[in-house]
């Protein structure tokens, strides 16, 4: 496969994540509490792209077929480099409070789940113009 079919099939892959993780940040909007039995649909496509992203931020080596976790993180990277450290807990504090049976999401986490979706948003911008510049 050329570079073009490479960057069409990451595309395509973090494009669907995108969408099926916007779907599920707009699902969590006013609930109070999430819980693994209630609401499985919406931690797991949270949880589909978090997770590689705090995997890649604790050092270990994954292949994601979700998402380009690697370009992600390092989008997150450049926008908080002054407090990449705390940064990075807060992903892995997040991964574990979404595997968690029954949890509330503060308004930090929110707004970290929002960033995500911001840089996975970026990865595919990027992708995008990847493939237009290979046609």
């Amino acid at each position: 496969m050329g570079d073009l079919g490479n960057f069409a099939l990451k595309f395509d892959v973090n494009s669907q994540s995108l969408k099926e993780f916007d779907i599920a940040l707009r699902s969590i909007r006013g609930k109070k509490e999430l819980t693994q039995t209630t609401d499985i649909d919406i931690i797991t496509k949270l949880l589909k792209v978090v997770s590689p992203i705090s995997e890649s931020v604790k050092g270990n080596l994954i292949e994601s077929t979700a998402i380009s976790e690697r370009s992600v993180v390092d989008i997150i990277k450049a926008r908080y480099s002054r407090e990449w450290p705390n940064y990075r807990e807060r992903i892995q504090e997040l991964d574990t409070k979404l595997k968690s049976n029954r949890f509330t999401l503060s308004q930090n986490d929110l707004q970290l789940l929002n960033d995500i979706a911001d840089a996975l948003d970026a990865e595919c911008a990027n992708l995008f113009r990847r493939m237009s510049e290979r046609e």
